[in-house]
Order: structure tokens, then C-alpha cells, then sequence
């Protein structure tokens, strides 16, 4: 592997999805990967919340490089509360 790259292992909505990012990507940016490749593409990555294996909400700005992830992190993606839910009424 090279120095540039970084092997990720997001869980969306349950499902594994392995992201090769970029260490110079925002977090944001690998989250979108994550979401396109698990086939979740109904709501913006905005409308989504990632969380570190502590349960520590991260800032999706951040640089991946500058967040503390290591190589093999596991992140975790879900839908806000409020969000993509449907009413019956």
C-alpha cells in the first residue's frame, strides 16, 4: 500500500463497506465514497452522522490525516436522528 492511501472500513447502516481514501481527503469525502458504494445514495452525506468506534461524533471536515484515524479504522455512518424516516397518517 502506499503512504497516500489509507484502507477504511465504514459500517452504514449496518453494512460493512471497505473505502480506499486518500489521506489528504476530508472525512467527508471518504464518507461519500462509503455512501455511493453501499448503494445509500437517497440522502446527502450532510444528512449523515459518523462516529468513531468510541461512539465520538466526528467533524466531517477534518482531514482524514489530521483526525486520529489509523490504517484499518472501523468508522460508523448513520442517518441523523429525524432523518429518512416516513409518516404514515
Amino acid at each position: 500500500m502506499s503512504d497516500k492511501y489509507v484502507d477504511l472500513n465504514f459500517i452504514v447502516n449496518g453494512q460493512p463497506v471497505p473505502v480506499k481514501a486518500d489521506w489528504g481527503w476530508e472525512l467527508r469525502e471518504a464518507a461519500t465514497k462509503a455512501l455511493d458504494e453501499s448503494g445509500n445514495s437517497g440522502q446527502p452525506v450532510e444528512n449523515w452522522e459518523l462516529r468513531d468506534v468510541s461512539g465520538t461524533v466526528m467533524d466531517m471536515g477534518t482531514k482524514i490525516a489530521q483526525s486520529g484515524i489509523k490504517e484499518g479504522a472501523t468508522l460508523f455512518l448513520s442517518l441523523k436522528a429525524g432523518i429518512g424516516g416516513s409518516r404514515v397518517g
